[in-house]
């Protein structure tokens, strides 16, 4: 009877490690871990607002000579928290700004900061990688970190492949680090916010392989069907 008890619960602990090891592979199949290193430039994705932390962290710490911050609508107002500089001269650009045309790029770099309207067209990710490599056409940097949340970045880099294919840029995806990030691995299925967020970041990127694998005027017109924020 002892023995039949035992297992029992064997084959339940292994039915759940069995369990516990698919879920981590899904959250793995999402992401990147590039680990920081010096490049020219470094690109922190709109979204949470840890992203603009670690990206400045990274800026400070020297691993590029250029911080370049990607801003949407209903961020900027939170920027003064994590200390950036410009809030000022942002919350003035805001209100003179069309509110579907609220989204910023804000370069850092030795001799200051400067600051232009994001022409995304599809807001989206596609959208936001298409507006970075338009910005970057002029002094396009060798090399460059992009910085998000870990579960974003695998749609990232398949992205940025795609948008950036022949261009000669080396890109780095490095995630926020899981002590400061508001999606952490350990045990996501048990936080319904984590949950909700990975399932959805796998449907997205089921969907953007497929869609990129199309024409590019295809793929651009599919990706424009996204509503802007607030209309």
């Amino acid at each position: 009877m002892e023995k039949s008890t035992e297992s029992i619960l064997t084959s339940k602990q292994r039915d759940r490690q069995l369990w516990r090891a698919l879920l981590d592979r899904l959250y793995d199949r999402l992401t990147r871990q590039d680990a920081p290193r010096p490049v020219d430039l470094i690109f922190v994705l709109a979204g949470r607002m840890e992203r603009k932390q670690y990206g400045m962290e990274l800026y400070r710490a020297g691993f590029a000579s250029r911080l370049l911050l990607s801003i949407g609508r209903f961020e900027v107002s939170k920027m003064r928290s994590i200390g950036f500089a410009g809030w000022d001269e942002l919350i003035a650009r805001r209100d003179r700004t069309l509110p579907a045309e609220r989204h910023f790029f804000c370069e850092t770099n030795a001799s200051g900061m400067r600051m232009e309207t994001a022409r995304l067209s599809p807001w989206n990710t596609y959208g936001e990688v298409v507006a970075l490599r338009e910005y970057l056409k002029p002094d396009l940097p060798r090399s460059l970190i992009l910085v998000s949340t870990d579960i974003h970045l695998r749609r990232v880099a398949y992205t940025f492949a795609r948008v950036f294919r022949g261009m000669p840029v080396e890109a780095y995806y490095c995630p926020v680090p899981a002590g400061s990030s508001s999606v952490r691995k350990e045990k996501w299925w048990a936080r319904r916010a984590e949950r909700g967020s990975v399932f959805r970041e796998t449907v997205k990127l089921a969907a953007y392989q497929g869609i990129l694998k199309l024409p590019d005027e295809i793929t651009q017109r599919i990706m424009r069907l996204k509503k802007r924020p607030g209309r």
